[in-house]
């Protein structure tokens, strides 16, 4: 199953790549992409020396509860820490150019079983007042019960393809902008491999307001597989 909706996504995520044209790229305080990275779409890169994929991003949200790490630009900003316009099929594609393989979403039936797939390190880069500013993602999520960053790593749960009834066609899930979540969501892209509420009165993770930079930086994220070597907790 897996490997069939590996392929669908890439099928799905298979039209040519828009050119990136001058005008496009950011500018300010934000990072140009790299003229080695291969464009994949709109906010998207992929980069063949380190496999990693690049996903261009912008700060929404600073303080609160939290459902997502990051949304689709137009969905959950209210509840996310970062939106992107990149497509959520064409992460997709991206991520399994990196040798990550996609598991399965959140299954709340007949028992709970959470998301599996590649471990997923997410690191956030972006400029203030000129300088380079590098953080694993998992810094900017406050664990709420433990009061410290959030501990666990991301997986590559890969959402999932349904048909709708109306108009039968094939829809993939994450297109409704469950792109990097904090709550476990059935249509999730990538998501946490543990039980985690969307219920406001559970909800365990928040912004962590002190290391968020201010609202409409420009972030760009890289993700890829998680390596074993031993590592610096958040």
């Amino acid at each position: 199953m897996a490997l069939l909706l590996s392929c669908a996504i890439v099928w799905l995520a298979g039209d040519e790549p828009p050119e990136v044209k001058p005008g496009q790229l950011p500018t300010a305080n934000a990072l140009e992409p790299s003229p080695d990275w291969k464009p994949l779409g709109r906010s998207l890169w992929f980069d063949p020396g380190k496999r990693q994929l690049i996903v261009r991003a912008k700060v929404v949200l600073r303080e609160g509860p939290l459902e997502h790490l990051v949304c689709l630009k137009g969905t959950k900003e209210h509840e996310a820490i970062l939106a992107t316009d990149a497509q959520p099929r064409q992460i997709h594609a991206g991520l399994l150019l990196t040798g990550a393989e996609p598991g399965h979403p959140v299954r709340f039936e007949p028992k709970f079983d959470p998301p599996t797939g590649t471990p997923i390190a997410i690191e956030l880069i972006w400029k203030a007042d000129g300088k380079l500013n590098r953080s694993d993602a998992r810094n900017w999520v406050k664990d709420e019960k433990t009061r410290k960053p959030l501990a666990e790593h991301w997986v590559f749960a890969g959402s999932e393809l349904f048909t709708d009834p109306v108009t039968k066609k094939t829809v993939y899930a994450a297109d409704e902008g469950d792109l990097i979540t904090v709550a476990n969501f059935g249509s999730a892209l990538l998501d946490l491999p543990l039980a985690s509420s969307a219920s406001d009165a559970d909800r365990v993770f928040s912004a962590d307001t002190a290391r968020v930079p201010p609202l409409g930086t420009e972030v760009l994220l890289r993700l890829g597989p998680r390596t074993e070597r031993p590592e610096q907790k958040p």
